[in-house]
């Protein structure tokens, strides 16, 4: 097959006008497997500072659009974030770790017009003041955190609000070092399988203190009162409970550390991640993807805490037919759903060649079927548009399960690339 980028200037340029100068702003340069140090020295990158002044935190961001990307760097807890489709303050995804949550430190969250929606976050403890490795990864409308092990995601979320839009290291950015361990990558296409699938209520304002977010059951036990947890977690309860035994309230703990120290852990915590969260609905469909890391069996307190306010909860599917029928189910009362079957069949099976089909189908929806965020693909440079469908394209046709789904596919993308944008 001849290659696609270039057969399309080949058809988009007459052949008696001469080659139109491109500018540098629009050249092609390797944005894959680099880091941000590079995209800096030449020129590919855009700063932001939260609050207008050089001296606060600061934003780094490729200047850039892109669609699919995978950002990976290093944070310390609660001091920064790793943004992806990020278009302003106010709308973006992004990736944050914060260890004064109880059981539930590493998260996936969205901004829509300033109103956060907590997307998904796994059950987990982590060191204040320590720095970790994680990644987020953005393929369609398929988002992955990544922390620590860079190969098998913890969260795998599916989300339609954001398109494109840019990536980059919010917050403690500011040093070489920072942005020579900060890495602009392609997606990755591994995920873990469901073990659960259930329908949950809602609540929160959307603030930051109070995000839109499932309802979900809580156990929170103090955790000077439970046995064999790491010793990090005994010095922060130690050291809330010595300011509250001296008269300080939580708000004046936090104006003194900058933080309420953890001093609970939930028993009921679970990891998750929510396939479509829209308000527009009264529920949400969420995958389970973990357990308690304490005690096993808050899964199935979460399964019948769902069941108690008569809400669904269904196994995984077998297989991808089960997987198209639960859909086709669920879809019939989540009438705002924007992601399709292949969207739900790979985030429940985690197969990788499922999510060349949900991809797929997200280029085709947004360029030829509804075009809903049409004017956000339009921002994508049109090299880098092209050069992204096109690995697309090659790696479906290796496909060789569900020839004929593949085929359907292959067919979607023959006729984006042919109409453009």
């Amino acid at each position: 097959m001849p290659d696609l980028v270039l057969e399309y200037h080949r058809l988009k340029t007459p052949i008696d006008h001469p080659l139109r100068s491109v500018t540098r702003e629009h050249l092609e340069y390797p944005t894959e497997n680099v880091t941000f140090a590079y995209l800096i020295a030449i020129g590919k990158t855009v700063t932001d500072y939260l609050n207008q002044s050089p001296d606060d935190e600061v934003q780094v961001y490729t200047s850039d659009i892109f669609t699919d990307r995978a950002i990976e760097g290093w944070n310390e807890d609660c001091s920064g974030v790793l943004a992806g489709r990020w278009n302003d303050v106010k709308n973006m995804y992004y990736e944050h770790i914060d260890a004064a949550r109880s059981s539930r430190d590493f998260y996936i969250a969205k901004v829509v017009d300033g109103s956060m929606t907590v997307l998904g976050y796994e059950a987990v403890d982590l060191q204040s003041g320590v720095y970790y490795r994680h990644k987020f990864s953005i393929s369609g409308s398929t988002l992955k955190g990544f922390r620590t092990d860079m190969t098998s995601p913890k969260i795998t979320v599916t989300d339609t609000t954001f398109a494109s839009g840019r990536f980059g290291h919010g917050g403690d950015a500011g040093s070489f070092t920072v942005y020579s361990a900060t890495k602009l990558l392609p997606p990755e296409s591994a995920l873990p399988g469901a073990v659960a699938i259930m329908e949950v209520e809602y609540e929160g304002s959307g603030t930051e203190h109070d995000p839109i977010r499932p309802v979900l059951k809580h156990e929170l036990v103090d955790i000077l009162r439970f046995d064999g947890l790491p010793n990090y977690l005994y010095i922060e309860a130690k050291k809330y409970h010595m300011l509250k035994s001296r008269g300080f309230t939580d708000e004046e703990i936090m104006l003194l550390l900058g933080y309420v120290p953890q001093h609970q852990i939930d028993l009921a915590s679970i990891t998750w991640g929510a396939f479509e969260f829209i308000t527009k609905q009264p529920t949400v469909v969420i995958m389970v993807l973990g357990d308690n890391p304490y005690r096993r069996g808050a899964i199935e307190k979460q399964i019948e805490f769902a069941r108690s306010r008569n809400l669904r909860v269904m196994k995984p599917p077998r297989d991808y037919k089960e997987a198209v029928m639960q859909y086709q189910q669920l879809r019939a009362d989540y009438i705002h759903w924007l992601a399709g079957k292949d969207n739900f069949a790979y985030q429940v099976l985690g197969h990788e060649e499922l999510e060349l089909f949900a991809v797929a189908d997200f280029y085709f929806g947004e360029l030829v079927e509804h075009r809903t965020h049409y004017h956000q693909i339009k921002r994508v440079p049109d090299w880098e548009m092209w050069r992204t469908i096109e690995r697309w394209f090659k790696r479906l046709e290796k496909v060789t399960i569900l020839t004929e789904e593949r085929d359907k596919h292959l067919n979607k993308l023959r006729r984006v690339m042919k109409l453009g944008w």
